[in-house]
């Protein structure tokens, strides 16, 4: 997850570097420039690896450092996945949630295929039989 975000960060910068006419002159601003970029990539990374997810019996909870959310399984409408390029390439994935009151989104997190097939199972244990 790091390493991806990382080079998402480090495509944005090299092509915004190449419109810039750095020289000799303003070299100081441009690494100025570059530590406010990682330092606020830093932030976000922190974020990212604070989100947790935590399968109940009854409910599904997603923390992170400013909220944390409890769904019940049986509230779910649907549950899909998807992966980006770069997602594939570091074995990550995304992954949806919908339910009736809102949508929910996980990103990134390690080991999300296994997480998504409880999930799933879950969902089927707490869906009355027709």
């Amino acid at each position: 997850m790091i390493e991806k975000t990382l080079i998402k960060i480090t495509i944005l910068v090299l092509i915004f570097s190449l419109f810039l006419e750095i020289s000799y002159k303003n070299i100081l601003n441009y690494l100025i420039f570059l530590g406010i970029v990682y330092l606020s990539a830093a932030f976000y990374l922190l974020y990212k690896m604070s989100v947790k997810v935590d399968l109940n019996d009854d409910f599904l909870y997603i923390r992170n450092f400013f909220r944390s959310r409890q769904i019940k399984y049986k509230n779910i409408d649907e549950i899909f996945t998807n992966s980006g390029f770069l997602q594939r390439r570091f074995g990550l994935m995304s992954i949806y949630i919908i339910t009736r009151s809102g949508n929910y989104l996980i990103k990134d997190i390690p080991d999300s295929e296994r997480i998504f097939k409880e999930i799933e199972e879950k969902i089927r244990e707490s869906k009355p039989q027709e």
